[in-house]
């Protein structure tokens, strides 16, 4: 999953974190040193590439997305 404006939709390719760790829509995360590691359900990636647990409860107002644990005006992947 990819949450994206305070939307979340499917992923539908893979992507590329600001520091180079490549989210495959299967899960899997590519490091750049070339570690590989399976997101499990419920953690997700930042766009910076920080791993975290995540609650999926999430409240979208006018450009702002609040979590429970945090706000964020940028996109996340979730597995």
């Amino acid at each position: 999953m990819c949450m994206k404006a305070g939307k979340m939709t499917s992923m539908d390719k893979d992507m590329t974190m600001a520091n180079g760790t490549l989210v495959k829509t299967t899960g899997e995360c590519v490091m750049t040193d070339g570690k590989t590691m399976q997101m499990k359900n419920g953690e997700c990636m930042d766009m910076n590439g920080k791993l975290e647990k995540c609650d999926m409860k999430t409240t979208t107002t006018k450009r702002k997305t609040t979590t429970t644990k945090k706000k964020s005006t940028h996109s996340e992947m979730t597995y």
